[in-house]
């Protein structure tokens, strides 16, 4: 509404009063700014924030300097007799009561015809901290698999054995990190006469930016070709597996029965379902139990499945984390 009222008046002014070229070219100028502004944002101006550490927060003297900083942020020739939703009474309590976030307030001024609002936004973070805190990054967990020798040998390129360590990473998190060691470096070595052949090969891959960032230990164990039996070739326990969860999530867990579908929901696809574990999951329980060496840690155990005289196993983790 606001730019149909002053296209007319804009008009008027052109039609009344004389300029020359120049002060015409300046005035068309203007105007175009103007409008292009109004059709970008509502007359309140555009939302703003700005981030100060806590100490600068509890700084604040009053009410009306917490105010007058709320102003800061609007865009220059807003009103500033507007309202604000929360109050600057409720952010002030709010923050005696959080401390450290993000505090919010939709400012809406009447303008004439034009009736709008704007959203002003501080956070407030840790002293010593410039930037908001990091949106969560998460890499997934460890992970590894085991192949033989000639398995490892007959991998055609570079970009096969990327291919290898990215099919570690859990469904969801993003293909384009970076690999510590590289991936030519583990190929290097893998080669080597003198140490390479059969072994782990770790790499660390990271995903994020600056320091927003989170790791994964990714594994791919090469073992002689001797230990792997072709007779043996169907009994294939899958590769090893973790997940990670909190204590709260564990000890909410009900039943035996309930963890062990958990350890077997780590199996790959296909993998039978009737194997043993060593340790038991009884035994696993009792530790996670266990007042003094119980609660967070890795709970590891060894799943095994035979085929008559052919057996292969997996190593099946599940990290409890602290909530």
């Amino acid at each position: 509404m606001k730019k149909l009222l002053l296209l007319p008046f804009i008009g008027l002014c052109l039609t009344a009063c004389s300029v020359d070229p120049i002060e015409d070219q300046i005035i068309g100028e203007n105007i175009n700014e103007v409008n292009a502004a109004l059709v970008d944002y509502g007359c309140a101006g555009p939302d703003n924030s700005m981030t100060i550490t806590y100490s600068e927060a509890a700084a604040i003297e009053s009410w009306d300097e917490v105010r007058k900083l709320y102003l800061s942020l609007l865009a220059p020739g807003v009103l500033r007799n507007g309202t604000f939703d929360p109050s600057i009474w409720d952010l002030i309590n709010r923050f005696q009561d959080q401390g450290l976030g993000d505090y919010t307030s939709e400012y809406t001024i009447v303008d004439g015809e034009c009736t709008d609002s704007v959203l002003l936004t501080f956070t407030v973070v840790p002293d010593g901290q410039s930037e908001p805190p990091c949106e969560p990054v998460d890499a997934g967990p460890d992970n590894s698999m085991t192949i033989t020798f000639s398995e490892a040998a007959a991998i055609e390129s570079w970009d096969e054995v990327r291919k290898l360590y990215l099919s570690l990473l859990a469904p969801g998190v993003v293909r384009n990190g970076i690999f510590d060691p590289s991936i030519w470096d583990l190929i290097n070595r893998f080669n080597d006469q003198e140490n390479g052949g059969p072994g782990d090969y770790s790499t660390e891959y990271t995903i994020g930016d600056g320091e927003c960032t989170d790791s994964v230990l990714l594994t791919v164990t090469v073992i002689p070709d001797e230990q792997s039996n072709p007779a043996c070739a169907h009994v294939n326990a899958g590769p090893d597996k973790s997940i990670t969860m909190t204590k709260s999530q564990a000890a909410a867990i009900e039943s035996w029965d309930e963890v062990r579908k958990l350890y077997l929901s780590l199996l790959a696809p296909g993998v039978v379902r009737n194997g043993t574990f060593d340790p038991s999951i009884w035994d696993l329980i009792n530790r996670f139990n266990d007042q003094e060496n119980g609660g967070p840690g890795d709970y590891t155990t060894e799943y095994t499945i035979v085929d008559g005289e052919c057996s292969d196993s997996v190593l099946l983790t599940i990290t409890v984390i602290p909530d």
